[in-house]
């Protein structure tokens, strides 16, 4: 909720996380998912004019210094986005955002997404779908053997084989990790 009178003075993006900090002339502090304008979170920092800001180069974050000289580092905590936003209530489709999120910048925390996401496109023969999520999702969590085990152990629908569906998402848009690499090369040996 919105104070009366106060409108915003000071506003950073923040590219690495998807963030936009806007501070108010009375000192509150709203940060805004870009692609949703979604709330994210809203505070009161401080009761004095912040009058010049800046991006923190090292954590993609804010600096700002109010009328009484005092300096302000405003940042995301990573790991803590992604739990944040799935247990926020006031954020309308907070999951969607949430795994939208970890997937677009590659956050933690959204791993039990990930996982439902991408068995819930298997079960539902979309093998496009769920190589996709595979291919996005954080680390090794989804691209390891046991992933390439499900897509070779899959029925094919008429189309290309499932495993060469993921090799073909994977290669579109990143480089393959030992394990794929030796699994591709296998029939070749």
């Amino acid at each position: 909720m919105q104070q009366a009178g106060d409108f915003p003075v000071l506003m950073q993006d923040c590219p690495k996380f998807g963030i936009v900090f806007i501070i108010t002339k009375m000192g509150f502090l709203y940060m805004y998912e870009i692609s949703t304008a979604a709330l994210l979170y809203r505070h009161k920092v401080t009761d004095q004019l912040c009058f010049v800001s800046s991006r923190n180069t090292k954590t993609d974050g804010m600096i700002v210094i109010n009328r009484a000289g005092q300096i302000f580092s405003i940042n995301v905590e990573e790991n803590n986005l992604i739990p944040f936003i799935n247990s926020c209530g006031h954020i309308q489709g907070n999951k969607e955002l949430s795994f939208k999120l970890a997937q677009r910048f590659h956050l933690a925390g959204a791993d039990d997404l990930f996982v439902h996401m991408f068995n819930q496109k298997l079960a539902s023969s979309d093998y496009a779908g769920a190589a996709a999520v595979a291919r996005d999702a954080p680390g090794t969590l989804l691209r390891n053997q046991e992933t390439i085990n499900k897509f070779k152990n899959l029925p094919s629908t008429g189309g290309p084989a499932p495993i060469l569906i993921y090799f073909n998402a994977l290669l579109q848009t990143t480089k393959l990790n030992a394990i794929e690499s030796v699994e591709l090369a296998r029939p070749v040996i």
